[in-house]
Formats: structure tokens, C-alpha cells, sequence
């Protein structure tokens, strides 16, 4: 047994003691290793494929506990009705499950289950993550912490491999080129690490709403500006242009003073991440600012349109399950159950999540899928209108976009195939499902805004406002002497 091997497997052990004890830090402790675990792969494992699955099996293992939790306390650790909304989805995978392996054989069906289906209970994990203000703060404050990293380090690779003009010296593992390097930072792909500055861009500018101590908010200063600079240094175009489309509709979404005067000051920091980017990476940035203009039709429109008309050529019930996944091309596919090969060309690899689903589960997997996310953005945009009168409201309002965004990117590309985005989505959708009780234990506590903060839950309109007022709470017993 090799060194490596032997490690992973301590890991694991360990892994599943801390989440069966504690099952909350250990989902943490996902959530942070996600931005780090590229660096781990690429320089402790020296392997940027096969070890990606480490971060499955943490969360096969926070589900079989979550689940062993559920059972006995439904109340503190079941889902979120919206979770089962995705049933029709799951139920239609199911059914395509025996011509899929028949068609395709069993490795590429389970690689297709693998990639729809074992993401989606994050949205219950995100939704059970956090109990109080505490935790919620110091994953959040430790997760800029690691964006700053982030970021550093794709600096320290931009400026060792290549020149002030773009000239590249050396393209190591984890890296791509066009036209000019792009480092991936911490990220085991550069595509992953523009995925995940698509979505710190917004999150961090959520963060400056909240009323926290001053280091914490320093944290969430140092975390937009090392996104800036590692979206500069990464130069991932689609997240840039994304970005120019929904910080206006997260300004229309906050909507009240107070949100307004933090997005202007994370404007202001913005700007300062703006200026620190360019002396990093300011020919770079430029070059591959100025191919958007003559590449913007072709990536947007030309070549996801003739994705989704081959995809369309399909039947309606899709070719099967996993022809269209990551990894499948290292895959050579089977028929006939299993028995007999089939030509390559029938993987169908798409950076087009939209036209992928079309080719592995047709046009019903397709509404079923998206209908799903529609209804997630529906529940979601709820919770942020529940959360207008606390310190969250922000927060809420950039998951949202952040949603919408996932939206916009699946059209051209897959970043709902890739870890970072896939994880990502999921889960913080879950979490902004549970922000207005976090925001009103918070003022219960008397850590919110304000004392007198109206805090609002399902089903509770203009006429039942619940006021908490913790400067207020009496003994029991002391009304009624009172009243005596």
C-alpha cells in the first residue's frame, strides 16, 4: 500500500468519526476543504481526476448520518418541503435507469446518477448547516480567509510562469491557456476557480450587510478584494460577464437604504481589488477583456444554440444516462447490457448543461430539472423577502443572484457538472431557506439589528407580526404581582 493511498484512508476514518459525533462541523469542514482541495491534489496526491472524489465520499457520509438523524429527530434535522419538489426529477431518472444500462451499461448509468442525483440532498444539509449566528459567522469569516488564499497563490503563479506581457513559460497540471495562462489558485482547474469567484464575488459583498465585529468585517473587506484579484488573475470571461448582469438585479433585490449604502461601499472595494488586479495582472486582464467583444456572439449564442439542436436530435427519451457527464469520455461505452462495445461518438460531451440533460434524459428530465431550480428560486427569493428587516437581507439577496446566475452560465456552459458550483449551489440555496429563523434566534438573542426588528415566518402576515423585544422578558410571575 502506497503512502498516498494509506493517507486517504486515515482521512476517511477519521472523516466519518467527526461527522457521525459532531454531523454540522463536519459539513464545515466541506465547505472549506472545496476551495483548498485542488492544492492538495495537485502537490500532496500530484493527481487532479481521481482524488476529486474525496470530496463524494465526505458527502456520502454526511448524508447517512444526516439521514440515522433525521429518523429519530425530524424536527431539528429533516428537509425543507421544496427538497421534495424533487421527486418528479429523481422518480424520471429512475425510470430511464434499465434502457440506460442497456444501452450505455452500467459505469456510464451510474456515472449519470452520480452526477444529477448525488448533488441534490445538499440543499437539505444547507438548510439543517447552521443553528445560531455563531457557527454561521466563523465558517464564513474562515471561507474569505481562503479566498484571499485563493487568490495569492494565482497571483504567485501568474507572475512565476509567465510575463508582464502574457508570454508563458511553463502550463503545469491545473492550468489552462488561451491566448494567455490562467492560473487556478487552489482549484485543481482553472475553470473551477473562476466557478468559485463566480460565486464569492456576490457572497462577499452579502457579507458586508451583517452586523459583526470589526475583525469580521475587515475579514469580508480582504475577502471581496482577493475575489477581484483572482477573477482579474483567472480571467474567466463568462463569470466577468455574468457578473456584469446580476450585481444590477442583486441592487434591485436589496432595495432598501441600508442594503444600498453596503453595496456602495463594496463598490469602493471593488474598485481598490480593481487596481491591486491590474498591477498583478493588468496586460492579461486587458487581453482577454478585449476578445469578449468579438467572441461574445459565438460563446453565448452560436455555439450553445447548435448544442441544443444536435442534443434535440436525440429521442425524446434521451440516449441514456451518463453519455453526457464529466468523465465519460475516459469511458468506452457498452450495449446490450454490458456485453457488446460501442463506438465512441456516442458519448456526447457538452459544456452546455442544458443541452447535456437533453441528451441523457430528454426534454421531460429537462423540465423536470430546471423546474426544480425554478421552484428553489421561487422559495428562495420567500425567504429573502423574510429576512428584509435583519442584517441578512443583503446576504439573502446575493444568493439569489447567485441562483440566477447558475441559470445564465447553464446555458453556454456546465458548472453545474463541477465541484465548486455544483456544492456551492446546492447547499447555499438550503442555508438562505433557513436565514429567517437564523435572523430571528439572532434577535431573540438580541444580537440582531435592532431590538424591536419585526421577524417574520411562513405563514405569518402584517396581522400576526411577532415583535421581540429581549430588553422586556420577565420572570414569570412578575405580571402577576403586578396585576395583584
Amino acid at each position: 500500500m502506497n503512502n498516498p493511498m494509506f493517507l486517504v484512508i486515515l482521512i476517511a476514518v477519521a472523516w466519518l468519526a467527526i461527522a457521525a459525533r459532531y454531523p454540522r462541523h463536519a459539513v464545515w469542514l466541506l465547505l472549506l476543504w472545496v476551495p483548498v482541495q485542488g492544492w492538495f491534489q495537485l502537490n500532496l496526491f500530484e493527481d487532479s481526476t481521481a482524488t476529486v472524489l474525496l470530496y463524494e465520499f465526505q458527502i456520502v457520509g454526511i448524508y447517512a448520518v444526516f439521514l440515522a438523524r433525521a429518523l429519530r429527530d425530524p424536527r431539528a434535522y429533516g428537509p425543507p418541503r421544496v427538497f421534495w419538489l424533487a421527486l418528479p426529477f429523481v422518480v424520471w431518472a429512475g425510470l430511464l435507469v434499465p434502457s440506460s444500462v442497456a444501452q450505455n451499461g452500467l459505469l456510464l448509468t451510474v456515472l449519470g446518477l452520480r452526477t444529477y442525483l448525488l448533488p441534490l440532498p445538499l440543499l437539505w444539509i444547507g438548510y439543517r448547516s447552521f443553528t445560531g449566528r455563531a457557527g454561521f459567522e466563523n465558517v464564513v469569516v474562515i471561507l474569505m480567509a481562503e479566498t484571499v488564499l485563493s487568490a495569492a497563490v494565482a497571483a504567485t503563479q501568474l507572475a512565476s510562469l509567465s510575463s508582464v506581457g502574457g508570454a508563458v513559460f511553463d502550463v503545469p497540471t491545473g492550468y489552462s491557456i488561451a491566448g494567455v495562462i490562467r492560473p487556478p489558485g487552489t482549484f485543481s482547474w482553472s475553470g473551477h476557480y473562476g466557478m468559485f469567484l463566480l460565486f464569492a464575488v456576490p457572497f462577499a459583498i452579502g457579507l458586508l450587510g451583517m452586523n459583526v465585529t470589526v475583525w469580521k468585517r475587515l475579514s469580508f473587506f480582504l475577502g471581496l478584494i482577493g475575489a477581484i484579484v483572482g477573477l482579474m488573475v483567472n480571467t474567466q470571461r463568462a463569470a466577468i460577464v455574468i457578473l456584469a448582469v446580476i450585481l444590477p438585479f442583486i441592487v434591485v433585490l436589496a432595495g432598501r437604504r441600508q442594503a444600498l449604502l453596503r453595496m456602495a461601499i463594496a463598490a469602493g472595494i471593488i474598485f481598490v481589488g480593481g487596481m491591486i488586479g491590474m498591477r498583478v495582472a493588468g496586460g492579461v486582464f486587458q487581453e482577454r477583456m478585449d476578445s469578449i467583444g468579438y467572441d461574445l456572439n459565438n460563446t453565448l449564442v452560436v455555439i450553445p444554440l447548435d448544442r441544443i439542436s444536435d442534443a434535440l436530435e436525440t429521442p425524446m427519451f434521451g440516449g441514456g444516462l451518463g453519455i453526457a457527464s464529466p468523465g465519460s469520455g475516459r469511458l468506452v461505452p457498452a450495449s446490450g447490457m454490458g456485453t457488446a462495445l460501442r463506438p465512441l461518438d456516442s458519448i456526447k460531451p457538452s459544456e452546455s448543461f442544458v443541452a447535456a440533460l437533453i441528451y441523457q434524459t430528454g426534454l421531460p428530465g429537462l423540465l423536470f430539472f430546471f423546474g426544480f431550480m425554478g421552484a428553489i428560486l421561487v422559495h428562495t427569493m420567500r425567504a429573502m423577502r423574510r429576512c428584509k428587516n435583519t442584517d441578512l437581507h443583503l446576504l439573502a439577496a446575493c444568493i439569489v443572484g447567485f441562483e440566477i446566475a447558475m441559470f445564465l452560465q447553464s446555458w453556454a456552459y456546465d458548472p453545474l457538472h463541477f465541484p465548486p458550483s455544483r456544492i456551492f449551489y446546492w447547499f447555499w440555496a438550503g442555508v438562505l431557506l433557513s436565514l429567517p429563523e437564523l435572523a430571528r434566534r439572532a434577535t431573540v438573542a438580541g444580537r440582531g439589528p435592532s431590538a424591536n426588528v419585526v421577524a417574520r415566518g411562513p405563514g405569518v402576515d402584517d396581522r400576526q407580526q411577532v415583535i421581540y423585544r429581549p430588553s422586556v422578558i420577565q420572570r414569570p410571575g412578575v405580571a402577576a404581582r403586578r396585576r395583584s
